[in-house]
């Protein structure tokens, strides 16, 4: 990663009454970006996020829904 553009948007929405809380997205986030708390995942620290979206994909019941930033924000990587 190169560097991060700031983007205003959340790109993690958790539906709380929908998560177990299993902890599928803590396990599977490379920017331990989740934590489980009173049996529900939060996303508390999103700036570490690597914006792969595997937490989407984790979530057995559908609770996370994960949006690439728009245009011109998030991480730029760089190759080479």
């Amino acid at each position: 990663m190169s560097k991060r553009i700031p983007y205003s948007e959340n790109i993690i929405d958790i539906d709380q009454e929908k998560c177990t809380g299993c902890g599928n997205c803590v396990l599977i986030c490379g920017g331990e970006v989740f934590e489980v708390k009173d049996k529900k995942a939060v996303a508390l620290r999103m700036e570490q996020c690597l914006e792969c979206g595997n937490c989407e994909i984790a979530c057995p019941v559908n609770a996370i829904q994960f949006r690439v930033p728009g245009g011109g924000t998030g991480i730029v990587y760089e190759c080479g």
